[in-house]
């Protein structure tokens, strides 16, 4: 890069660490400031501002491999509270206790409940998502009161392995296809033990054979360190 200049053309993937509290979008933005290029950038599947972990920005004809990209399997390490709801299946939405002396799995149930989610199944799409209606995205209806249609659609669990379970507090990592919610993976599992949940941290750890610890931090933006990180193509 030249200082105080723009970086030339560049085709390439450059798997990025997101931490939390920002969108994928402002990854984005911070690139195109530090860097300036003269070529587009995208990225290669959004990542909910409450999650951190790998994000894949697309630069210049990469951008064109965006549908590609976003397909490959995503690897996630998840840590679900037990006991409590949240209007969006998360830490970020409204809390609320579940029911009195409703009933709380041990750590056998939870690993052999997690076997049956394993492999092809229908899930239902969560209110508060980027699936768009009618060009809205359900997120927007949901925070407005909308009532909106159930939807749902078929995703793959390819590996769904409980890591720790503590208290009311249960670890567990998953691989799954692209278009796979977490937080309804999660909240499903649960309610069918007869448990409410919600996920109180989400990091994507892997996108394919792009890994958590090969990636990119933001502050090397500005230093010209991230093109070290790039697959070129």
């Amino acid at each position: 890069m030249i200082p105080g200049g723009k970086m030339g053309v560049m085709d390439a993937v450059l798997p990025v660490y997101k931490p939390t509290g920002i969108t994928s979008f402002d990854v984005i933005r911070v690139f195109k400031r530090a860097v300036s290029p003269d070529y587009k950038v995208g990225h290669g599947g959004t990542l909910d501002p409450f999650a951190d972990g790998v994000l894949l920005l697309l630069l210049g004809k990469a951008t064109k491999k965006m549908n590609e990209l976003s397909t490959l399997p995503k690897t996630y390490r998840a840590v679900a509270r037990l006991g409590a709801r949240s209007d969006t299946l998360d830490v970020t939405g409204a809390i609320t206790p579940g029911v009195k002396g409703s009933h709380t799995p041990g750590v056998l149930e939870i690993r052999e409940t997690a076997k049956k989610f394993v492999g092809e199944i229908v899930q239902e799409i969560p209110d508060y998502s980027a699936t768009k209606i009618n060009g809205v995205p359900r997120y927007k209806l949901a925070r407005r009161g909308e009532v909106m249609e159930r939807k749902s659609k078929v995703v793959t669990i390819y590996a769904l392995e409980m890591e720790k379970v503590e208290d009311k507090l249960v670890t567990f990592t998953s691989t799954v296809s692209s278009g796979t919610y977490i937080r309804q993976l999660s909240y499903d599992m649960f309610r069918s033990l007869g448990t409410e949940s919600y996920l109180e941290s989400l990091t994507r750890t892997r996108i394919g054979d792009f890994a958590i610890d090969k990636c990119c931090k933001i502050e090397l933006f500005e230093s010209g360190g991230w093109e070290k990180y790039v697959t070129m193509f």
